[in-house]
């Protein structure tokens, strides 16, 4: 009998419950009203990266040493990608179940980990080859499934138009997943196979509640109807990295920062572009409609490419470290909330971050939007060896709000850009099976509860470093798992990085790019 986890990327209840209570997706309505359904919170900020490595660890981001796709470095004055999964500290929770476990498209999971069992990492973060464990697997993956680890047309994703190939691509790429879970289930090989839905959250951004997004869903639900009449399956639990919600203003962060004196940006090449009208949104439709962007993107050097700004005059991630000027800036932020203090100085350093919280600590825009639901100190959100290199702030966005981390836009809030769905740290869990209490309630369900609580259920110990608690409250009177005392376990688990530097190619920086994820 399988263990199975969904993990589908920023799923949540405010989307998908009235699709739920009118019938179009009745394996989800199944599992939330025999299984145990609740909200769920991320860690903060509410990403991809690095939650799906929170939920695999049970750890916060200050013991992974990971913040967000990127990593503001105040001694070299640089802004580094983050993409490898060698640039991560933390286990992974399946390493220490008894039996074979498979692992199917985890983000932030390549180079793939070597597993008792399989591993297949997962965008959007990895690239179309080397992301399997065993390495022959690959080839299996791509004879049998036809297998694909990303759409090919990703740049033809718009907010603006539903219609294109690339959504075809992503609805297939669902189908895909499920073949392998579906087919890896029947062979009753593992004690626990995960598997992540990662481009359903693409749609969200693009597209929110459209009918594309349903259709994903559609598939999705139709998919779980399959696994729900597995012999094989013991428990499943469905659980996302992070929640959504639909974006009706963006708010620059650094405009901000910089409007009130806290960044200070280099004038240059990008200042004049805007100025004579060379933007992203004019050069990029002539590109696709010439079948050139894929020809650009090799011959012109990334330096330059980032370097065009659009149409707000907002630069890619890669020239953030050439357009601020470190001398003179004391404060510099990442897309989606965290705040980077950029001074040597402790006292300082202190002194920065308590102006800052205050002042942002529940931002209204001038219509009086909240913008901010909360600004808080990151040594108190997080904790661990790495707190002290990371964000000093983190802002918790308020519903509806998208937090830009691009350099350059002249407005402080500007209507939705690139994305018509954000993420929100609200996602959702559902527990369902023999040992599971339908109506079990468990307040302030955390990402991080998730790998203790799956060692409980297996009778495995717990280790100290985790930072999740065992919720036994979950499981149905009479028990083993119910009344089992969670132990912490000193075991030498936690894996350390083996790498600071970002392992990945130009082709992975292109691809968040076209998702809109470093944009910021």
């Amino acid at each position: 009998m399988t263990t199975v986890v969904l993990g589908l990327d920023g799923a949540a209840f405010e989307l998908i419950e009235d699709w739920i209570d009118s019938g179009v997706l009745p394996n989800l309505a199944k599992l939330t009203s025999e299984g145990a359904a609740m909200d769920m919170r991320s860690c903060l900020p509410p990403v991809t990266s690095p939650n799906w490595r929170c939920y695999a660890s049970g750890v916060n981001p200050g013991k992974l040493g990971v913040f967000w796709w990127e990593r503001v470095n105040r001694e070299t004055h640089t802004v580094e990608p983050i993409s490898s999964s060698e640039q991560f500290d933390g286990g992974e929770y399946w390493d220490l179940l008894d039996g074979n476990v498979s692992v199917i498209n985890l983000p932030t999971g390549s180079p793939p980990s070597k597993v008792n069992g399989k591993f297949i990492a997962g965008g959007p973060d990895c690239e179309q080859t080397e992301y399997t464990h065993p390495h022959g697997l690959e080839d299996q993956l791509r004879d049998e499934y036809d297998y694909q680890v990303h759409p090919d047309h990703l740049s033809q994703l718009s907010k603006d138009n539903q219609e294109n190939d690339c959504v075809d691509e992503i609805h297939r790429l669902i189908e895909q997943r499920f073949q392998v879970l579906e087919d890896q289930l029947e062979s009753g090989e593992y004690t626990l196979i995960h598997a992540t839905i990662f481009y359903i959250n693409v749609l969200h951004h693009f597209y929110w509640d459209r009918d594309v997004v349903r259709t994903g869903w559609e598939i999705i639900d139709e998919h779980i109807g399959t696994l729900l009449e597995s012999d094989e399956l013991d428990h499943l639990f469905v659980m996302s990295d992070h929640g959504s919600n639909r974006i009706e203003v963006e708010f620059n962060i650094n405009t901000w920062l910089e409007e009130e004196g806290y960044l200070v940006r280099q004038t240059g090449a990008n200042d004049l572009m805007k100025r004579i009208g060379i933007t992203r949104e004019r050069v990029l439709p002539v590109l696709n409609q010439l079948g050139f962007r894929s020809l650009a993107r090799q011959i012109v050097p990334d330096r330059v490419k980032s370097r065009v700004p659009d149409s707000e005059g907002r630069v890619k991630k890669q020239a953030k470290s050439e357009l601020i000027d470190w001398e003179e800036s004391t404060a510099v932020a990442s897309g989606q909330g965290p705040i980077y203090v950029l001074t040597d100085s402790t006292s300082e350093r202190r002194a920065i971050r308590e102006e800052l919280l205050e002042e942002l600590d529940g931002l209204r825009d001038r219509t009086g939007t909240l913008v901010v639901e909360a600004a808080k100190a990151a040594d108190i959100v997080y904790e661990g060896p790495y707190v002290d290199d990371g964000p000093d702030i983190l802002l918790d966005q308020a519903p509806n709000i998208h937090i830009s981390g691009a350099l350059g836009s002249d407005r402080v809030f500007v209507d939705p850009d690139t994305w018509a769905g954000e993420n929100k740290d609200t996602g959702l869990f559902i527990a369902y099976g023999p040992a599971v209490d339908p109506e079990a309630t468990v307040e302030e369900m955390n990402i991080t509860d998730i790998a203790p609580t799956l060692l409980t259920l297996h009778q495995e110990p717990i280790p100290k470093e985790m930072d999740g608690t065992v919720r036994t409250g979950l499981f149905a009177e009479g028990t083993e798992m119910s009344k089992r005392i969670p132990q912490d376990d000193d075991i030498r688990w936690i894996k350390q990085k083996t790498t600071e530097d970002d392992q990945t190619g130009d082709s992975v920086n292109s691809r968040l790019a076209d998702l809109g994820y470093i944009d910021e």
